[in-house]
């Protein structure tokens, strides 16, 4: 089981990057020196405590099955399922895990995780100081449920390719952090802030750019971007005022309209190149669109 915390052992005291601490416990899920996910599934070794007591970053660690004890300030605290519990840079902790204990989290850089307090008035959660306990919170399933499904996306996004990963990572750790400040009030996060919501129409909108010849289901890029057809169809329409279908759609005429008007492509061709099953589907498209066919908008565009 994989823990990250810090051991009062004097001798063994020092100061771990998180890249350093990545590297020691093979912790393969990073993102240069900002984010990193773990997870005690995932292997590593079962505990930091044997190596330092001295994390230079910030620890968001969620008790997925199982219990654990820890100890801070002279105080004794039992972990069990749904608890999910904060930890300050440098904070000292002696901590009892169960070899059955399950668990994951994320590790954040304290410059990144400044970074995003600053977010839209500083609305992320304010870490317990050195001097205090770790802050704990007791979620319920639900609540547990939505919180691993944002640890998998910034799991998957930090393992994704992409021209926006810096954007989207910000957001989704921003989206983390809006989550638990959220929690203390017992009310689950409806939906993520704007500036995430807008991070994601601005990727959007490049990928749709980029692909809408070939792929005008919501399903691709939902994908590309790592969240649901739902929540990406909601984002679209409250940003926009537009659905997904109709902003696809009106992009592949726009272009079938240019290409009628400056080649001499067949028509043919044209329904092959937007990738319609073929030249009668892309006509029936077309004529929704147009009001004519496309061979009636070519003749009046040439002549």
């Amino acid at each position: 089981m994989l823990f990250l915390s810090q051991h009062t052992n004097m001798n063994n005291r020092g100061n771990l990057s998180l890249p350093q601490l990545a590297e020691r416990y093979h912790i393969s899920d990073i993102f240069g020196g900002s984010v990193a996910y773990f997870s005690s599934k995932e292997g590593g070794e079962r505990d930091l405590r044997a190596f330092t007591n001295s994390i230079s970053c910030h620890e968001l660690h969620l008790i997925r099955a199982g219990r654990a004890s820890i100890t801070a300030n002279g105080k004794r605290i039992e972990l069990h399922e749904g608890d999910l519990m904060l930890m300050h840079p440098f904070q000292s902790v002696d901590c009892s895990f169960p070899d059955d204990t399950e668990t994951e989290g994320l590790l954040l850089e304290d410059g990144f995780y400044q970074q995003l307090m600053q977010l839209d008035g500083g609305d992320a959660p304010v870490p317990p100081k050195s001097n205090e306990g770790p802050c704990v919170y007791h979620l319920n399933t639900a609540q547990v449920t939505e919180l691993s499904g944002i640890f998998q996306q910034i799991r998957r996004t930090i393992r994704y390719v992409h021209i926006y990963k810096v954007e989207m990572l910000r957001s989704l750790v921003h989206v983390c952090l809006l989550f638990i400040s959220e929690l203390p009030y017992d009310r689950r996060l409806i939906a993520p802030d704007l500036r995430h919501k807008q991070d994601i129409l601005k990727i959007f909108f490049f990928l749709a750019r980029k692909h809408f010849r070939q792929h005008r289901q919501i399903g691709f890029y939902a994908d590309k971007l790592n969240i649901t057809t739902t929540y990406l169809s909601r984002v679209v329409r409250e940003l926009t005022g537009n659905t997904i279908n109709n902003y696809l759609n009106n992009l592949a005429f726009e272009e079938a309209c240019n290409l009628l008007r400056s080649t001499d492509m067949t028509i043919g061709e044209i329904a092959f190149s937007l990738a319609f099953s073929d030249q009668s589907a892309f006509t029936n498209f077309f004529k929704a669109h147009a009001g004519c066919t496309p061979k009636a908008y070519q003749k009046t565009a040439i002549s």
